[in-house]
């Protein structure tokens, strides 16, 4: 067997993350055997920083001078460069829990060769966050979600939720339609015959991409209750506006993309307004919240 066999390769894409940055990588080094940092932008002082840390620290690596080319660019450019059999995505936001590394390279291992595994995603207060395992994405089960209809799901399954994160918590991994791209782990040489993400999507929905590619290639996209992550979320200096503009049109891209039929992709352009306007209204009640 390879002595790089079972190896993890961690990729970290930061633009701008702040405080946060440090906490995730402090805990990474101490799981994987590779930490690939590729900087999509920060300014002069945390780029000398994160050279400092590299230098000091044999398990890291730091890929820079490209810009900002995006996440799922930045993604696939870590990949590349990683020199291990697995290979695992991490927002520069999210802090691995012990033992993390281990129960999702644990479970991949037992599963087909495209398969994806997640981890369960945390906020700092310690519930449960949002993305970490989800239903079906669809037009329809995107408008319930985004437009609130979700909250009527005990009176029918038509506005089932596809945010399960209220679900009770499974005992064992669990086979889902989608993880977070906040922490996910595949094996290298099938990330790479998947085609890595798809580099059409510049910030969100990536992740939900390569679940759906992982499903339709005999792959298993499953979610790890036991392996957590506390996620901060909202570190980077990016705004929500921008942000969610982002969002919008990856879920257009994506549902464009994935369309079966010339009514169907009609149907999708018909929709995207309502799918971009809700999305951007949720984004401005927040800034206004704040």
């Amino acid at each position: 067997m390879s002595e790089l066999a079972n190896k993890v390769s961690l990729v970290i894409v930061t633009y701008y993350t702040g405080p946060a940055l440090w906490k995730c990588l402090k805990a990474a080094v101490k799981q994987v055997d590779e930490v690939i940092i590729v900087n999509n932008g920060n300014g002069a002082k945390t780029v000398n920083r994160l050279i400092r840390f590299c230098d000091g620290n044999v398990k890291a690596r730091l890929i820079d001078g490209h810009g900002n080319i995006g996440f799922a660019s930045a993604c696939n450019l870590g990949a590349f460069n990683s020199q291990h059999d697995l290979l695992m995505f991490l927002n520069p936001d999210a802090i691995l829990h012990l033992n993390t590394v281990d129960r999702l390279r644990v479970c991949l291992l037992r599963l087909p060769a495209m398969s994806v595994v997640g981890a369960r995603l945390l906020n700092e207060s310690g519930t449960e966050q949002r993305g970490g395992r989800r239903g079906k994405l669809t037009l329809w089960s995107a408008l319930v979600s985004l437009s609130g209809l979700c909250r009527l799901e005990k009176f029918s399954s038509l506005f089932a939720n596809m945010h399960w994160e209220k679900q009770a918590l499974p005992k064992q991994p669990i086979e889902v339609h989608s993880i977070s791209g906040a922490c996910m782990m595949f094996r290298k040489l099938g990330y790479e015959t998947l085609g890595g993400f798809d580099e059409k999507y510049f910030l969100h929905v990536e992740d939900l991409d390569i679940c759906r590619v992982v499903k339709s290639s005999n792959g298993k996209v499953v979610f790890v209750p036991d392996a957590e992550v506390t996620h901060i979320g909202s570190t980077s200096r990016v705004g929500v506006l921008a942000v969610n503009w982002h969002k919008s049109k990856g879920l257009i891209r994506y549902f464009a993309k994935f369309s079966n039929s010339t009514p169907e992709l009609t149907l999708v352009y018909l929709i995207s307004p309502l799918i971009a306007g809700a999305i951007m209204a949720r984004a401005l009640v927040l800034l206004m919240r704040n």
